[in-house]
């Protein structure tokens, strides 16, 4: 049995790790401000772990931990469009106080970063894979305070685990998609949207025109690779990313789902967010070739699942 510390364990993807960390026999702590997560989402394991209410620049400890996953942030951009200091304040002074702890007991620490610091990449869609080496960013707009603060993250992260020789890995996550994600009425996560909406028989939104790409990720092949790469005496890498290479058209996604309701449901053309990335798809060789992983849920049976908990947890949101 090993000693985890989950920060932000009470978000979605944390939520979700927590809850395998439990099944598989460990002891987790999970420390999570609740600004965005929720206590609903641990609530099956809420008696199996421990639960510090804390923001992660103030979190005070003594017990040691064999691994840290640092999770905490504000991921949602209908969050963090207006709550940027939070964001900032979290990946700096938080991130700092988390490898502190790391650095007392010698804990493997886990930097969750995002395939945001690959940039807007204006390129062509068939060159748009993105490759641990790439960056393309932009500053000063709404945006950037996300992208920012996990690049300056990950720079914190290998600046103090090499100096204090920890054993840390940072993972670029593209897309991860699952029950207990976080809905926004408007701008916020493309697939609760689009499934909350067509739950409610509302038309579905698209910014743009609809020929922006995404990949997107299941939520247990995610942490299947997460948990694999636990099983690891030693990493072979620093920064890895985590995602289905496989992409679709937002159109054809809102096509997908409307589908999966069969429901006939209008698709509204809205205008085009400011610097939203025309297309997101990761290069994941290097962890596929490292540890053997490939996600393996279809799009359709993921967004089906999430659909059917959407309609039974309406009254959650």
């Amino acid at each position: 049995m090993k000693k985890y510390l989950v920060a932000g364990g009470a978000g979605f993807i944390g939520s979700h790790l927590v809850e395998r960390l439990v099944a598989e026999g460990n002891e987790v702590t999970v420390v999570d401000n609740l600004c965005t997560g929720s206590l609903e989402n641990i609530s099956a394991v809420l008696d199996k772990i421990i639960f510090v209410e804390s923001d992660i620049c103030c979190f005070d400890t003594t017990e040691k931990y064999d691994t840290i996953f640092h999770l905490a942030s504000i991921a949602n951009p209908a969050d963090y469009v207006i709550l940027p200091l939070n964001l900032l304040s979290d990946v700096s002074f938080g991130t700092h106080r988390l490898l502190e702890v790391a650095n007392e007991c010698k804990a493997r620490f886990y930097y969750f970063s995002s395939s945001e610091v690959y940039g807007h990449q204006m390129v062509s869609e068939f060159f748009s894979l993105s490759e641990e080496s790439y960056s393309s960013i932009g500053l000063l707009h709404e945006r950037s305070p996300y992208f920012i603060s996990k690049m300056f993250g990950e720079e914190f992260v290998k600046a103090y685990s090499e100096m204090n020789n920890l054993d840390y890995i940072i993972i670029r996550p593209f897309n991860i998609y699952g029950t207990k994600m976080d809905l926004k009425s408007q701008y916020g996560r493309v697939i609760p949207n689009f499934l909350k909406w067509a739950s409610d028989s509302a038309p579905l939104k698209i910014n743009g025109d609809g020929r922006q790409t995404r990949s997107f990720c299941y939520i247990n092949d995610f942490l299947d690779a997460v948990l694999l790469l636990e099983t690891l005496s030693e990493f072979q890498y620093s920064v890895v990313n985590i995602g289905n290479p496989d992409s679709i058209s937002i159109l054809n996604l809102a096509k997908c789902v409307q589908s999966i309701s069969h429901k006939n449901i209008e698709i509204l053309y809205e205008n085009k967010v400011e610097h939203e990335p025309c297309w997101r798809k990761p290069d994941i060789c290097r962890i596929n070739q490292w540890i053997g992983w490939y996600p393996k849920t279809k799009l359709e049976c993921g967004l089906k699942e999430i659909y059917e908990w959407i309609q039974k947890r309406g009254d959650y949101y």
